[in-house]
């Protein structure tokens, strides 16, 4: 295939992937989205189950075994994270991972697993610099600041095994004042 026909089957495949995605959400199986708009932050996540996973991360490149190893460990939800300020002037949002904290029974709270985090684990298991560089920019960012309307998409990795139960305190800041709020009972899709 040459690269115009393969750009246009990427594309294809990666809108397929994210129309079914998106209908995770009318399947009697799937979590309701957590929604949360205060102090200008505005965030809507849901866990992210296992087959959604594996077409998303298959069709970029990474082997079954890799795959799987996302399936067991990383805890996926799908973010929209931005500002809820619509009127030009309205302060800045920053969100920054590191200060969120992951709170499952029996350990310690802790961030979520960022870029970062995953970036290590894909050198040491021989991924190829493709595969790890989408599973990179399919992540919400390790830290981002949101001016009025705007907004962006990706994935959180909480770093637990299908099923856990988890509390997450989100932290961010605002006019130069921290806000936090905490949504217990999360749960990682099973």
């Amino acid at each position: 295939m040459n690269g115009t026909v393969t750009g246009l089957v990427s594309r294809k495949l990666a809108a397929a992937v994210l129309v079914m995605l998106g209908t995770t959400a009318g399947r009697a199986d799937a979590a309701e989205p957590v929604r949360i708009e205060q102090h200008g932050l505005r965030l809507e996540l849901a866990p992210l189950g296992a087959d959604p996973t594996r077409a998303f991360f298959l069709a970029r490149g990474f082997a079954t075994a890799d795959v799987e190893h996302i399936v067991a460990s990383a805890c996926l939800f799908r973010s929209a994270i931005g500002s809820s300020h619509a009127a030009e002037g309205s302060p800045e949002i920053t969100v920054a991972l590191a200060d969120w904290r992951v709170s499952a029974r029996g350990e310690p709270p802790r961030p979520p697993h960022m870029r970062e985090d995953w970036g290590a684990v894909w050198t040491a298991r021989g991924v190829p610099e493709e595969a790890a560089t989408a599973f990179y920019w399919s992540l919400f960012p390790t830290a981002q600041t949101f001016y009025p309307a705007d907004y962006t998409w990706g994935f959180l990795s909480f770093g637990l095994p299908p099923g856990t139960v988890f509390d997450l305190t989100l932290t961010w800041r605002s006019a130069g004042t921290v806000h936090s709020t905490t949504r217990e009972g999360l749960a990682c899709a099973p």
